[in-house]
């Protein structure tokens, strides 16, 4: 599998969508807790903007030259790669307004974190579409949906919660974590249940070689395996934290979460493409 680039783009494109739309929730219980929410939000929103710019950058090495974007754009209604191309710029635009706007203003607006949250929900549908619709067994199930928005729940939230945290009191940090475990078991959950559909709709033999989805990922086993052990790990560690009576959080420990999920996460979109090998 040497398509790093797009497993680059398909983990962090969710995962910031999944940042701006816990931003959005958040926004109104930040402003009544007492908090300034341009002094909360403007680290959250600078690093999930530049994070949005890294994808981009994958997206770009992925098509081979920066000028094959523009003739994907053309087919724009027609293809789901185009839709998915032209609304996943469409996040990245609204991002850089979003965030522009706040630094300019010296204050955030929820209605647009929202919206930019709203325009990443619709590119995810169209990255997930662009894999569902081709002739990959394997694919072309419900499963390609539930592991992009899942990887949005599972990563989105812990991130934001993570880069708002120190400005927050200890009370409000608390609910954000808990909110951020809720999540994360959502997300996680949703990618169970997307591979327990894959095991019962992959069943058919592909007509190139010979063999079903399941077969071609026998090898892998391993790597599967390890992925789930990671991400219930983090799971774990991520609700010890809401269950813990401790008043001061040790930031490290939620930094060795997130990127115990990362690792999980991007292992999984990893086997994904091994089907398309």
């Amino acid at each position: 599998m040497h398509e790093w680039a797009l497993l680059i783009f398909t983990v962090i494109i969710p995962s910031l969508v999944g940042g701006f739309l816990f931003l959005g929730i958040f926004h109104k219980k930040i402003a009544g807790s007492g908090h300034d929410t341009y002094k909360i939000m403007k680290l959250p929103l600078i690093v999930l903007t530049s994070l949005s710019l890294v994808g981009l950058l994958a997206s770009f090495f992925h098509l081979g030259k920066p000028t094959h974007a523009f003739y994907a754009i053309m087919g724009f209604g027609r293809s789901w790669m185009s839709n998915e191309i032209v609304l996943t710029g469409a996040f990245i635009g609204m991002a850089c307004i979003t965030t522009g706007l706040a630094i300019l203003q010296k204050k955030t607006n929820p209605v647009l974190i929202i919206i930019t949250a709203i325009v990443g929900l619709i590119a995810v549908y169209c990255m997930a579409s662009t894999y569902v619709v081709t002739r990959i067994n394997g694919w072309g199930n419900m499963n390609s949906y539930l592991l992009s928005y899942g990887t949005m729940f599972t990563l989105g939230p812990i991130l934001s919660t993570i880069l708002i945290g120190k400005q927050l009191k200890s009370e409000t940090f608390k609910e954000t974590i808990q909110w951020a475990f809720a999540l994360t078991i959502l997300g996680i959950g949703i990618q169970a249940i997307g591979t327990a559909l894959f095991s019962v709709s992959s069943t058919e033999i592909e007509l190139i070689n010979g063999v079903t989805a399941v077969t071609k990922l026998e090898g892998y086993s391993g790597m599967i395996a390890a992925r789930w052990i990671l991400e219930i790990v983090g799971l774990g560690a991520l609700g010890f934290l809401v269950k813990s009576s401790m008043k001061k959080i040790h930031y490290s420990f939620i930094y060795t979460i997130l990127a115990v999920l990362v690792i999980g996460e991007a292992m999984s979109r990893y086997v994904f493409y091994v089907l398309g090998a």
